[in-house]
């Protein structure tokens, strides 16, 4: 992936992320949900040639979101706006973020392949500012200060396996010289 592709492709997600964060603290969710979903459209098509395979990795890590979220609601440290699905899921528009975000371990955030502290820290850094954020933002609300800090320590661990299931479902390797990524070509783990 060109490092323009690359940088496209998070300031994108930012976009659908705002979007699906703005239609769940409108009242809008399915609405909030479409640049996410253009998103994973757009990715997708990047990924020709590991097509099936990056197809199973963005069905995995969705599931693996909407059953970290579900514990998140379960345990009282967040509360989305919006109706839950089938009563005690996540609202449709954290659905739409957990599809976007699945498009970026290997997109974008193909660099951060092994490097396994770095994912740690940015999981414990940035996954709880994506929540004040949002809360701020009208989307969730939070009971505690602390609830910050658990969510940020179960990030740090979820991006870590989000990351491992990328590197096992659908690998991708940064080039030597730099992020440029051939999606699939020489890869003899055809996703048919």
């Amino acid at each position: 992936m060109q490092a323009f592709t690359a940088l496209f492709q998070f300031l994108a997600f930012d976009v659908a992320w705002a979007a699906a964060v703005w239609g769940g603290a409108g009242g809008w969710p399915w609405l909030g949900t479409l640049p996410a979903l253009a998103l994973l459209v757009l990715h997708l098509s990047l990924c020709r040639a590991m097509f099936w395979l990056e197809i199973r990795l963005v069905l995995a890590i969705t599931l693996f979101g909407i059953l970290l979220e579900t514990g998140f609601m379960g345990a009282g440290l967040i509360t989305f706006s919006g109706a839950p699905v089938l009563g005690v899921l996540p609202p449709v528009w954290v659905w739409a973020l957990w599809l976007g975000f699945a498009s970026l371990p290997n997109g974008s955030l193909t660099w951060l392949q092994g490097k396994t502290g770095l994912q740690m820290l940015l999981g414990l850094v940035f996954g709880p500012l994506a929540y004040w954020t949002g809360a701020k933002m009208g989307a969730a609300t939070m009971p505690t200060a602390s609830a910050l800090f658990t969510i940020g320590l179960a990030w740090a661990l979820a991006f870590r396996a989000i990351m491992l299931l990328a590197d096992t479902i659908s690998p991708r390797r940064p080039a030597a010289a730099g992020i440029d990524l051939d999606h699939g070509a020489g890869d003899t783990r055809e996703g048919k």
